[in-house]
């Protein structure tokens, strides 16, 4: 119960990596307010409902977090009915194009940061006033490979999440005097069929057949599997809770050896 009577807001948490944190933070005592777009509110109803049936409390909150006054009323309506933010996870994202950087078009760019970068900054600033009252909370952002080092074909994406990175340490910088700690987890190939279809997609544009691509990436990671949500899940737990709670400005990497720096 290492987050037991605390509040945990999960900005995408309908599915993935956001919905397997949802049920990890719910079985060690958080009361769980999930957050993702308005058309993914049937993904958003069904995951607390699992979570209360497990006997968990969760509530869901459909918005653009890419909107500024959406994000401040999410804040406001979570504080209201839970009193607190004792935790923020940012776990939404857009992969955006898989293309050479030449071929980026300016809209494309634009929304890549957006919804991976401009997204957390929003939702950083509108609970770190509510931290900031509390004085203390922790804040834990998905990043990935693409946060750490260049890659090819996702030029806009790597722009975007070294800038989460960047934004990331600043806030630490920041506002640790008044208890808020900022943390980035960094996964690397994660197991689920849309990494697949990535993959594919890159394959093609490099002019590579899938199984070689997929056997390059893997021959990047020592341990030679992909991440599994859990496992990105249980890094965001000792983020979020009081082990790591002289962590701060850090990027754990979730990546099976592929990073390690």
């Amino acid at each position: 119960m290492r987050l037991k009577d605390q509040t945990a807001l999960i900005i995408g948490g309908a599915r993935g990596i956001g919905e397997t944190i949802a049920h990890t933070f719910s079985r060690e005592g958080a009361s769980i307010v999930l957050v993702d777009l308005p058309k993914m509110q049937k993904e958003l109803d069904g995951v607390v409902q699992s979570l209360t049936q497990e006997g968990g409390k969760a509530l869901s909150l459909a918005a653009d977090c890419s909107d500024d006054r959406q994000v401040n009323h999410l804040v406001e309506e979570t504080v209201r009915r839970c009193g607190k933010i004792d935790v923020l996870i940012n776990s939404a994202g857009f992969r955006g194009p898989l293309v050479p950087v030449t071929e980026i078009t300016e809209q494309e760019f634009d929304d890549v940061v957006l919804y991976n970068l401009k997204l957390v900054f929003l939702c950083c600033r509108a609970v770190l006033k509510q931290m900031v009252k509390q004085k203390g909370g922790s804040i834990v952002s998905i990043s990935g490979t693409a946060g750490r080092e260049g890659m090819a074909m996702r030029g806009s994406l790597c722009a975007a999440k070294w800038g989460v990175v960047g934004l990331t340490q600043t806030i630490a910088k920041e506002y640790g005097p008044h208890g808020v700690r900022a943390n980035i987890i960094c996964p690397g190939g994660m197991d689920e069929p849309e990494l697949r279809e990535m993959y594919a997609e890159r394959a093609k544009n490099m002019g590579m057949s899938v199984e070689a691509h997929e056997k390059q990436i893997l021959s990047l990671t020592p341990l030679r599997k992909y991440a599994k949500h859990e496992e990105v899940a249980n890094a965001a737990l000792f983020l979020a809770s009081s082990d790591s709670s002289h962590t701060t400005g850090e990027c754990l990497n979730v990546s099976g050896g592929r990073l390690m720096s």
